[in-house]
């Protein structure tokens, strides 16, 4: 075997976090009016989500990425001389990513080792774990050693977010036209939160959006006690987003919070308006 190289899917935001590491970028596609679009380089963030404010009937879509061109990807980085590639993907629950790059692994087995590691989570949250992925990779570390430090972040993440308009999620498939008309009807705010198994589960119902961010902050609180933590703030939009960053200051009394934006194909299903915090806890010292 010969060189080694992290890749990850799109919807892990490192196409807004700066970084030093070669990581590189499956690219999830949008679907908008018939029209495909690359999800972070021909469709970045806040083009993506000033489309939704000024369009408000429009529901984009997702779609995956064939399994012709995500082998024409791998075939790319081997020609580079890459011959094991780590890849972690948005939870497999959340899309059919991990799936298909599965199937790739098989595939090229006989040229590379792709060994494909589902994050169960989304947004920077997932991006997080293509950086440790990377960093472990430059001190040398084998595929073997990278996977149990990956199932610790598993373990000691959390992800939640307030959504603030119901459509999106129903109209992709993500919550019941029922459920969502009635949420609309009474102005519900849900609290999302991931599960550990990679589902998104609705935590509460709150009346108004300034409620819901207070209950995120609470809950971030109430996840981080007695422990060390990485922490940021993510969002589809940054109205109400210093809201919520000083009800996270006030409770959990950290001073500096990276702000994150989801990624469009997230948008996609939660639409403008959503904020919300990822965490990671660190080790005991």
């Amino acid at each position: 075997m010969g060189k080694k190289i992290v890749a990850t899917t799109s919807t892990s935001c490192l196409d807004y976090y700066e970084n030093n590491y070669d990581i590189r970028t499956i690219r999830i596609k949008l679907d908008i009016d018939g029209k495909l679009y690359a999800d972070g380089s021909e469709m970045p963030a806040d083009k993506f989500f000033n489309l939704l404010k000024d369009n408000p009937t429009l529901i984009p879509k997702t779609t995956q990425v064939p399994i012709g061109e995500l082998l024409d990807f791998f075939e790319g980085l081997y020609d580079e001389g890459y011959d094991e590639v780590f890849v972690t993907t948005i939870s497999s629950k959340l899309s059919g990513s991990y799936n298909g790059i599965c199937q790739c692994a098989q595939i090229l087995a006989d040229k590379m080792k792709i060994v494909v590691y589902d994050t169960k989570t989304v947004c920077f949250n997932e991006g997080v774990f293509a950086l440790r992925a990377a960093q472990l990779i430059e001190e040398g570390k084998e595929f073997s050693e990278i996977i149990p430090e990956l199932d610790y972040l598993h373990k000691n993440n959390m992800i939640m977010f307030a959504v603030d308009n119901l459509s999106y999620l129903v109209k992709n498939g993500r919550l019941s036209g029922a459920a969502g008309f009635l949420g609309t009807v009474l102005k519900i705010k849900p609290l999302l939160e991931v599960l550990e198994n990679g589902e998104i589960h609705s935590v509460q119902k709150i009346r108004t959006t300034k409620k819901a961010l207070d209950a995120v902050s609470l809950a971030a609180k109430e996840y981080i006690a007695g422990r060390d933590y990485f922490m940021y703030l993510v969002y589809t939009t940054d109205e109400n987003l210093n809201y919520l960053k000083e009800q996270i200051k006030l409770n959990c009394n950290v001073d500096n919070l990276l702000e994150v934006p989801g990624s469009p194909i997230v948008g996609c299903h939660v639409g403008p308006g959503a904020l919300g915090v990822g965490i990671f806890l660190k080790r005991n010292k």
